[in-house]
Protein backbone atom coordinates (compact mmCIF):
# COMPACT_ATOMS: atom_id res chain seq x y z
CA UNK A 1 0.00 0.00 0.00
CA UNK A 2 1.37 3.05 -1.03
CA UNK A 3 -0.03 5.26 2.34
CA UNK A 4 2.40 2.57 4.21
CA UNK A 5 5.69 3.22 2.48
CA UNK A 6 4.68 7.12 2.77
CA UNK A 7 4.16 6.95 6.49
CA UNK A 8 7.72 5.62 6.71
CA UNK A 9 9.06 8.04 4.15
CA UNK A 10 7.77 10.86 6.52
CA UNK A 11 9.22 8.99 9.93
CA UNK A 12 12.14 10.99 9.58
CA UNK A 13 12.68 14.79 7.71
CA UNK A 14 12.48 14.03 3.84
CA UNK A 15 15.79 15.60 1.93
CA UNK A 16 15.10 18.56 0.56
CA UNK A 17 14.40 19.22 -2.91
CA UNK A 18 14.69 22.28 -4.93
CA UNK A 19 11.36 24.00 -6.01
CA UNK A 20 10.33 26.54 -8.01
CA UNK A 21 6.42 27.91 -8.39
CA UNK A 22 5.10 30.48 -10.77
CA UNK A 23 3.37 32.92 -11.61
CA UNK A 24 -0.09 33.71 -10.02
CA UNK A 25 -0.55 35.07 -6.63
CA UNK A 26 -4.28 36.40 -5.07
CA UNK A 27 -5.39 37.63 -1.86
CA UNK A 28 -8.24 35.55 -0.62
CA UNK A 29 -10.84 36.82 1.93
CA UNK A 30 -12.95 34.30 2.90
CA UNK A 31 -16.47 35.11 4.34
CA UNK A 32 -19.91 33.38 5.17
CA UNK A 33 -23.59 34.42 3.97
CA UNK A 34 -26.59 35.07 6.21
CA UNK A 35 -30.51 35.96 5.32
CA UNK A 36 -31.50 38.04 7.45
CA UNK A 37 -30.30 35.88 11.03
CA UNK A 38 -30.15 32.91 9.51
CA UNK A 39 -27.43 31.27 7.48
CA UNK A 40 -27.16 30.51 4.35
CA UNK A 41 -25.27 26.87 4.33
CA UNK A 42 -25.14 25.47 0.29
CA UNK A 43 -25.51 26.75 -3.04
CA UNK A 44 -28.72 25.30 -3.25
CA UNK A 45 -30.04 27.26 -0.66
CA UNK A 46 -28.75 30.38 -1.77
CA UNK A 47 -30.02 30.05 -5.14
CA UNK A 48 -33.62 29.25 -3.28
CA UNK A 49 -33.05 32.60 -1.00
CA UNK A 50 -32.69 34.45 -4.89
CA UNK A 51 -35.54 32.86 -6.35
CA UNK A 52 -37.82 33.91 -3.79
CA UNK A 53 -36.80 36.79 -4.35
CA UNK A 54 -34.43 38.01 -1.40
CA UNK A 55 -31.40 40.83 -3.19
CA UNK A 56 -29.78 41.46 -0.32
CA UNK A 57 -27.55 39.36 1.92
CA UNK A 58 -24.78 39.73 5.04
CA UNK A 59 -21.34 38.75 4.63
CA UNK A 60 -19.14 37.99 8.02
CA UNK A 61 -15.63 37.90 7.21
CA UNK A 62 -14.00 34.64 8.26
CA UNK A 63 -9.90 35.22 7.34
CA UNK A 64 -8.08 37.04 4.52
CA UNK A 65 -5.02 34.75 3.51
CA UNK A 66 -2.36 34.71 1.07
CA UNK A 67 -3.35 32.57 -2.52
CA UNK A 68 -3.14 31.66 -5.78
CA UNK A 69 -2.47 28.24 -7.51
CA UNK A 70 1.59 29.05 -7.37
CA UNK A 71 1.37 30.25 -3.79
CA UNK A 72 -0.31 27.51 -2.60
CA UNK A 73 2.13 25.02 -3.92
CA UNK A 74 5.10 26.53 -2.89
CA UNK A 75 3.81 27.24 0.59
CA UNK A 76 2.95 22.79 0.65
CA UNK A 77 6.83 22.61 -0.97
CA UNK A 78 8.34 24.57 1.67
CA UNK A 79 6.02 23.41 4.55
CA UNK A 80 7.97 20.13 4.02
CA UNK A 81 10.88 21.10 4.19
CA UNK A 82 12.16 21.71 0.56
CA UNK A 83 14.13 24.78 -1.45
CA UNK A 84 11.36 26.76 -2.33
CA UNK A 85 11.44 29.87 -4.78
CA UNK A 86 8.01 31.68 -6.28
CA UNK A 87 8.08 33.93 -8.50
CA UNK A 88 4.52 35.35 -8.44
CA UNK A 89 2.29 38.33 -8.35
CA UNK A 90 2.95 39.01 -4.63
CA UNK A 91 2.44 42.98 -4.52
CA UNK A 92 0.66 42.94 -1.23
CA UNK A 93 2.11 42.56 2.66
CA UNK A 94 -0.43 39.13 3.11
CA UNK A 95 2.49 37.87 1.61
CA UNK A 96 4.99 36.94 3.72
CA UNK A 97 6.88 34.11 3.44
CA UNK A 98 10.44 32.74 5.23
CA UNK A 99 11.07 31.15 1.56
CA UNK A 100 12.36 33.02 -1.35
CA UNK A 101 10.20 35.31 -3.39
CA UNK A 102 10.22 37.53 -6.46
CA UNK A 103 6.84 39.64 -7.04
CA UNK A 104 6.12 40.39 -10.74
CA UNK A 105 2.79 43.16 -9.95
CA UNK A 106 -0.54 43.32 -8.10
CA UNK A 107 -2.21 40.04 -7.49
CA UNK A 108 -5.84 39.09 -7.88
CA UNK A 109 -8.49 39.93 -5.63
CA UNK A 110 -10.51 36.64 -4.47
CA UNK A 111 -13.94 36.44 -2.18
CA UNK A 112 -14.48 33.01 -1.24
CA UNK A 113 -17.92 32.25 -0.62
CA UNK A 114 -17.98 29.38 2.23
CA UNK A 115 -20.33 26.40 2.01
CA UNK A 116 -20.99 23.39 4.07
CA UNK A 117 -19.80 21.34 1.13
CA UNK A 118 -18.80 23.77 -1.90
CA UNK A 119 -17.29 26.84 -1.60
CA UNK A 120 -18.06 29.77 -4.54
CA UNK A 121 -15.36 32.45 -5.57
CA UNK A 122 -15.43 35.65 -6.46
CA UNK A 123 -12.43 36.87 -8.85
CA UNK A 124 -11.09 39.87 -9.69
CA UNK A 125 -8.73 39.43 -12.06
CA UNK A 126 -5.05 41.42 -11.88
CA UNK A 127 -4.07 43.38 -14.73
CA UNK A 128 -0.72 42.88 -14.29
CA UNK A 129 -1.53 38.63 -14.55
CA UNK A 130 -3.61 39.17 -17.58
CA UNK A 131 -0.61 41.00 -19.68
CA UNK A 132 2.10 38.95 -17.37
CA UNK A 133 4.57 37.73 -20.32
CA UNK A 134 8.11 35.48 -19.55
CA UNK A 135 9.56 39.36 -20.02
CA UNK A 136 8.24 39.59 -16.63
CA UNK A 137 10.15 36.41 -14.62
CA UNK A 138 13.22 37.01 -16.95
CA UNK A 139 13.20 40.82 -15.61
CA UNK A 140 12.31 39.88 -11.67
CA UNK A 141 14.52 36.47 -12.20
CA UNK A 142 17.70 38.30 -13.48
CA UNK A 143 20.56 35.67 -13.42
CA UNK A 144 18.86 33.26 -11.73
CA UNK A 145 16.62 32.61 -14.26
CA UNK A 146 18.61 29.23 -15.60
CA UNK A 147 18.81 28.20 -12.01
CA UNK A 148 15.09 28.55 -11.57
CA UNK A 149 13.99 26.89 -14.64
CA UNK A 150 16.22 23.85 -13.97
CA UNK A 151 14.97 23.31 -10.59
CA UNK A 152 13.89 19.54 -9.30
CA UNK A 153 10.29 20.40 -9.91
CA UNK A 154 8.86 23.44 -11.21
CA UNK A 155 5.07 24.13 -10.62
CA UNK A 156 3.60 25.97 -13.46
CA UNK A 157 -0.27 27.10 -12.61
CA UNK A 158 -3.17 29.16 -13.40
CA UNK A 159 -2.97 28.84 -17.05
CA UNK A 160 -6.62 29.74 -16.92
CA UNK A 161 -6.35 33.26 -15.94
CA UNK A 162 -2.80 33.92 -17.33
CA UNK A 163 -2.96 34.48 -21.44
CA UNK A 164 0.89 35.34 -21.24
CA UNK A 165 1.72 31.09 -20.30
CA UNK A 166 1.24 30.17 -23.66
CA UNK A 167 4.13 32.01 -25.04
CA UNK A 168 6.28 31.47 -22.77
CA UNK A 169 6.93 27.96 -22.73
CA UNK A 170 7.94 28.83 -26.26
CA UNK A 171 10.29 31.01 -24.87
CA UNK A 172 11.33 28.29 -22.46
CA UNK A 173 11.78 25.94 -24.69
CA UNK A 174 14.03 28.06 -26.95
CA UNK A 175 15.95 28.45 -23.98
CA UNK A 176 16.24 24.55 -23.97
CA UNK A 177 16.91 24.03 -20.38
CA UNK A 178 18.21 20.97 -18.81
CA UNK A 179 14.61 20.31 -16.87
CA UNK A 180 13.19 18.14 -14.56
CA UNK A 181 9.75 17.57 -13.35
CA UNK A 182 7.77 20.79 -14.97
CA UNK A 183 4.14 20.14 -13.33
CA UNK A 184 1.42 22.28 -14.91
CA UNK A 185 -2.22 22.81 -12.85
CA UNK A 186 -4.21 24.68 -15.47
CA UNK A 187 -7.25 26.03 -13.08
CA UNK A 188 -10.42 25.96 -14.57
CA UNK A 189 -10.12 25.91 -18.49
CA UNK A 190 -12.47 25.94 -20.69
CA UNK A 191 -12.59 23.62 -23.78
CA UNK A 192 -10.98 26.29 -26.10
CA UNK A 193 -8.06 26.89 -23.77
CA UNK A 194 -7.51 22.93 -23.43
CA UNK A 195 -6.38 22.68 -27.07
CA UNK A 196 -4.04 25.49 -26.47
CA UNK A 197 -2.54 24.02 -23.06
CA UNK A 198 -2.16 20.51 -24.87
CA UNK A 199 -0.27 21.99 -27.91
CA UNK A 200 1.77 24.06 -25.95
CA UNK A 201 2.56 21.41 -23.55
CA UNK A 202 3.82 19.72 -26.68
CA UNK A 203 5.96 22.23 -27.56
CA UNK A 204 7.84 21.77 -24.12
CA UNK A 205 8.48 17.89 -25.18
CA UNK A 206 12.85 17.15 -24.35
CA UNK A 207 12.91 20.29 -22.50
CA UNK A 208 11.24 18.89 -19.01
CA UNK A 209 8.76 15.77 -17.98
CA UNK A 210 5.82 17.14 -17.80
CA UNK A 211 3.56 16.25 -15.74
CA UNK A 212 -0.32 17.68 -15.94
CA UNK A 213 -2.16 17.93 -13.11
CA UNK A 214 -5.82 18.42 -12.86
CA UNK A 215 -8.88 17.51 -11.38
CA UNK A 216 -12.11 15.88 -12.78
CA UNK A 217 -13.96 18.90 -14.38
CA UNK A 218 -10.76 20.17 -16.32
CA UNK A 219 -9.83 16.03 -17.29
CA UNK A 220 -13.34 15.97 -18.98
CA UNK A 221 -12.63 19.29 -20.75
CA UNK A 222 -9.28 17.93 -21.79
CA UNK A 223 -10.94 14.78 -22.83
CA UNK A 224 -13.15 16.75 -25.21
CA UNK A 225 -10.35 18.23 -26.77
CA UNK A 226 -9.05 14.61 -27.54
CA UNK A 227 -12.45 13.35 -29.00
CA UNK A 228 -13.23 11.14 -25.60
CA UNK A 229 -15.41 13.45 -24.18
CA UNK A 230 -17.85 10.58 -24.12
CA UNK A 231 -15.78 8.26 -21.96
CA UNK A 232 -15.32 8.22 -17.99
CA UNK A 233 -11.98 11.23 -18.41
CA UNK A 234 -10.18 9.14 -15.81
CA UNK A 235 -10.49 6.02 -17.92
CA UNK A 236 -6.90 4.41 -19.31
CA UNK A 237 -7.69 5.47 -22.28
CA UNK A 238 -8.98 8.88 -22.08
CA UNK A 239 -5.74 9.60 -20.12
CA UNK A 240 -3.55 8.10 -22.52
CA UNK A 241 -4.70 10.49 -25.03
CA UNK A 242 -4.49 13.26 -23.47
CA UNK A 243 -1.15 12.32 -22.23
CA UNK A 244 -0.45 12.20 -26.16
CA UNK A 245 -1.69 14.85 -27.25
CA UNK A 246 0.36 17.06 -24.55
CA UNK A 247 3.59 14.86 -25.08
CA UNK A 248 3.39 14.64 -21.15
CA UNK A 249 5.50 11.77 -19.15
CA UNK A 250 2.02 11.69 -16.81
CA UNK A 251 -1.63 13.11 -16.68
CA UNK A 252 -3.09 12.99 -12.81
CA UNK A 253 -6.23 13.59 -11.57
CA UNK A 254 -7.10 14.37 -7.90
CA UNK A 255 -10.78 13.35 -8.11
CA UNK A 256 -12.68 12.68 -4.99
CA UNK A 257 -12.57 9.90 -3.92
CA UNK A 258 -8.64 9.22 -5.86
CA UNK A 259 -5.95 10.28 -7.51
CA UNK A 260 -5.66 8.60 -10.73
CA UNK A 261 -2.49 8.74 -12.98
CA UNK A 262 -1.28 7.48 -16.51
CA UNK A 263 2.22 7.23 -17.14
CA UNK A 264 4.26 5.33 -20.13
CA UNK A 265 4.42 2.21 -17.49
CA UNK A 266 0.57 2.48 -17.05
CA UNK A 267 -1.96 3.55 -15.05
CA UNK A 268 -1.59 4.33 -11.38
CA UNK A 269 -4.74 4.93 -8.79
CA UNK A 270 -4.76 5.79 -5.11
CA UNK A 271 -7.90 6.07 -3.11
CA UNK A 272 -7.84 9.49 -0.99
CA UNK A 273 -7.76 9.45 2.43
CA UNK A 274 -10.99 9.55 4.77
CA UNK A 275 -10.81 13.05 5.73
CA UNK A 276 -13.94 14.97 7.13
CA UNK A 277 -14.43 18.57 5.23
CA UNK A 278 -13.91 21.34 7.98
CA UNK A 279 -13.90 25.31 6.77
CA UNK A 280 -12.97 25.01 3.16
CA UNK A 281 -11.35 23.12 0.42
CA UNK A 282 -10.41 25.85 -2.05
CA UNK A 283 -6.64 25.58 -2.40
CA UNK A 284 -6.64 21.77 -1.46
CA UNK A 285 -5.39 20.83 -5.03
CA UNK A 286 -2.96 23.14 -5.44
CA UNK A 287 -1.37 21.95 -2.41
CA UNK A 288 -2.17 18.25 -3.95
CA UNK A 289 -0.06 19.68 -7.06
CA UNK A 290 2.88 20.91 -4.75
CA UNK A 291 2.82 17.67 -2.58
CA UNK A 292 2.66 15.64 -6.35
CA UNK A 293 5.67 18.16 -8.30
CA UNK A 294 8.27 17.69 -5.06
CA UNK A 295 7.76 13.75 -4.70
CA UNK A 296 8.32 13.09 -8.08
CA UNK A 297 11.31 15.56 -8.28
CA UNK A 298 12.58 13.80 -5.43
CA UNK A 299 12.37 10.65 -7.53
CA UNK A 300 9.70 9.09 -5.55
CA UNK A 301 6.92 6.08 -7.60
CA UNK A 302 4.37 7.30 -8.85
CA UNK A 303 1.60 5.68 -6.53
CA UNK A 304 3.83 6.88 -3.23
CA UNK A 305 3.73 10.66 -4.90
CA UNK A 306 0.51 10.38 -5.44
CA UNK A 307 -0.21 9.31 -2.28
CA UNK A 308 2.05 12.52 -0.45
CA UNK A 309 -0.52 14.70 -2.99
CA UNK A 310 -3.36 13.23 -1.32
CA UNK A 311 -1.80 13.34 2.10
CA UNK A 312 -1.54 16.87 1.43
CA UNK A 313 -4.72 17.94 0.38
CA UNK A 314 -6.72 15.68 2.84
CA UNK A 315 -4.17 17.31 5.50
CA UNK A 316 -5.52 20.98 4.27
CA UNK A 317 -9.52 19.64 4.04
CA UNK A 318 -9.39 18.54 7.50
CA UNK A 319 -9.03 22.18 8.62
CA UNK A 320 -5.24 22.14 9.68
CA UNK A 321 -3.50 24.05 7.43
CA UNK A 322 -0.56 23.14 5.01
CA UNK A 323 1.08 19.77 6.74
CA UNK A 324 4.44 19.58 7.60
CA UNK A 325 6.41 16.24 7.17
CA UNK A 326 5.38 15.17 11.16
CA UNK A 327 1.71 16.78 10.68
CA UNK A 328 1.40 14.74 7.38
CA UNK A 329 2.39 10.95 8.69
CA UNK A 330 0.01 11.35 11.79
CA UNK A 331 -2.73 12.44 9.22
CA UNK A 332 -1.73 9.34 6.71
CA UNK A 333 -1.67 6.75 9.95
CA UNK A 334 -4.85 8.22 11.35
CA UNK A 335 -6.76 8.65 7.96
CA UNK A 336 -5.39 5.88 5.44
CA UNK A 337 -8.31 3.82 4.09
CA UNK A 338 -8.35 0.67 5.84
Amino acid sequence: MPYDELADRLSTPLDPVRVGAFPDGSVDDYHRIRAGESSVDSREAFAAEITAGRDSFVRDHVATDAGGQSVNAARQAAALGDDVCLAGHLDHAVFDFDFETVSMGAPASVHVTLFDADDVMFVEESADLETWSFAELRAALGERLDTFLERDALCCTNWASVPGLGSAFDEIAARDPDGNVFCVDPGPISTAQAGDLLDALERLDGAYDTVLSVNEDEAGRLAETVDRGDADPTSAAALDAIRAAASAAGVVVHGVDAATATTPDGRVSVPTLETERTLTETGAGDRFSGGLARSLGAGWEWDVALAMGNACAGHYVSGQGTGGVAELRDRVLADRPR
